[in-house]
């Protein structure tokens, strides 16, 4: 497909006797921000976790800018795709300074060394909405919504193309996600990023997608944009999620 930044081809994946993505066919362009939504088990994590090959495909291909993932070296594949999740994963014994620049100082960037970290790092806290002087402070002195954002700012510390989200904003409270929904929607539209975020709320789904793809049983139920899912909902399942959502206004 023309402009498609990752696509699943024929993708199957099991773990022991239980199926979990079947057949799979997908391809996301760049520049989109696809919000992925079904039931627990449907396959969401684990279409996720093969982009980046932290998990690999019995058969099928993902491809990532074109290249099988089954054929390039992880390390540097996951260095060049940021990934966040639920609980973030900061290392609680370094400063947020270090945890930001800990994959740029893998790759030994001269970029993200001395006084140019410091300056780095500032700029990506400012970037998710914090103060700049949480440089210094350690995980444990932060707020889930703080520890949250940090996570997205490490993630984008080495700039990706692709940014993936696995349910990252489920652990805050109400107030702190739909600030956290503005701040991920601000910063897609100010980068040239693809954006993969796995949820269970329909609503964000919507808010945040320019295309939402509904799984059932380790198999698209529909892709489309917003508009599009609440106007013509493919399935009952699709027309279900929906009419939960049917007052909201989603994503043009």
């Amino acid at each position: 497909m023309p402009g498609a930044i990752i696509q699943f081809d024929h993708v199957h994946k099991s773990f022991g006797q239980r199926p979990v993505l079947q057949d799979f066919s997908l391809s996301i362009e760049k520049g989109a921000f696809l919000t992925i939504i079904g039931r627990s088990g449907c396959g969401k994590t684990t279409a996720l976790r093969l982009v980046n090959r932290l998990i690999c495909a019995d058969s099928g291909r993902v491809l990532v800018r074109g290249q099988d993932v089954a054929r390039a070296d992880p390390a540097a594949l996951r260095r060049s795709i940021g990934y966040t999740i639920q609980n973030v994963g900061l290392f609680p014994h370094m400063t947020v300074e270090k945890n930001i620049a800990y994959v740029p100082a893998l790759s030994k960037s001269p970029l993200w060394k001395g006084e140019q970290r410091r300056l780095r790092a500032a700029e990506l806290l400012e970037s998710v909405g914090l103060d700049a002087d949480l440089a210094g402070r350690y995980p444990r002195e932060l707020s889930g919504g703080q520890r949250q954002r940090v996570g997205i700012a490490r993630a984008l510390a080495a700039q990706p193309e692709i940014l993936l989200m696995d349910e990252p904003f489920g652990a805050v409270d109400e107030i702190t996600r739909r600030q956290l929904q503005d701040e991920i929607l601000r910063l897609h539209q100010a980068r040239d990023i693809t954006i993969l975020f796995v949820t269970h709320d329909m609503e964000e789904a919507l808010k945040l997608g320019t295309q939402v793809l509904v799984m059932e049983q380790g198999q698209p139920a529909q892709s489309a944009p917003p508009s599009v899912i609440m106007a013509s909902p493919a399935t009952p399942f699709v027309a279900q999620l929906v009419r939960r959502s049917r007052d909201f206004t989603p994503r043009q």
